[in-house]
């Protein structure tokens, strides 16, 4: 009896500059959360890695370094579905989102905390935002966790102390291998009582070496390194792909961090 082999998931976070950009691909499967902001330069590196079609897109919150370059993946690729935190938001960028995201053709559905996304073979498990939404942008972004067999990932966006005090109080969080550090690696999240449950194996962070926000900060970077994690960042190495068949993971950088691609 032959062994039925899972394809393996490689995971790009893509050196995007000031901005989260995270390519899923399993098999014929992708799913690109957030884009980087408008003038990201990402075409060329997603058009050597995904067919025609993009299984589903997740924009985690308005903000402008998150779906500015989506509105670019909705003219070149065929998105089935969307999903967004159900947020409003009077930025330009967003409300050009939205509007080609409505005449895109593909189903648009509000995600919250209890909800699975699923996509193929992969299974999203929503622990972030829950209804009424805050004041707070950022503490409104969708938060997801991914099992791939013995390896987790937890994806962020950028939910900041308010949103991980209302996760821990819910109870939804659980250890994961591979974080995506909230907030570019900003003070703003990241807090001791949080990384104290996740306690990941590698954290990674997304942001520009040049940005005007002091991104990482110096107290976050401490508190990844105190508890063990193995900590990378876009601005020094590029774009950092984590690929796993779900027994063990690599990863691999491109070592041409800092500026956008």
């Amino acid at each position: 009896m032959s062994l039925v082999r899972v394809p393996q998931l490689q995971v790009h976070y893509i050196a995007v500059g000031q901005g989260d950009c995270i390519l899923l691909k399993q098999g014929e499967t992708f799913v690109l959360i957030d884009g980087g902001n408008r003038s990201s330069r990402i075409i060329q590196y997603l058009q050597t890695r995904i067919d025609y079609n993009l299984e589903a897109m997740i924009a985690t919150h308005t903000h402008n370094d998150h779906v500015g370059g989506l509105i670019a993946m909705l003219d070149l690729f065929k998105v089935k579905r969307i999903y967004i935190n159900g947020d409003t938001s009077s930025i330009r960028t967003y409300s050009d989102f939205m509007q080609k995201a409505n005449t895109e053709g593909a189903n648009v559905e509000v995600a919250r905390r209890g909800d699975h996304i699923v996509v193929g073979n992969l299974t999203f498990d929503v622990l972030n935002p829950v209804e009424p939404l805050t004041q707070d942008t950022n503490n409104n972004s969708i938060v997801l966790t991914l099992s791939y067999g013995k390896v987790d990932f937890l994806f962020t966006g950028d939910a900041g102390r308010e949103a991980e005090t209302s996760m821990i109080s819910a109870g939804v969080l659980q250890h994961s291998d591979i974080l995506k550090v909230a907030h570019h690696g900003s003070q703003t999240a990241s807090s001791q009582t949080f990384l104290d449950i996740v306690r990941p194996e590698v954290a990674i962070y997304m942001a520009d070496g040049n940005n005007q926000y002091g991104h990482p900060h110096p107290q976050t970077m401490s508190a990844l390194q105190t508890i063990g994690a193995k900590v990378y960042g876009t601005d020094a190495c590029g774009t950092i792909t984590v690929t796993t068949d779900g027994e063990g993971y690599t990863i691999n950088q491109t070592g041409t961090g800092t500026q956008s691609l």
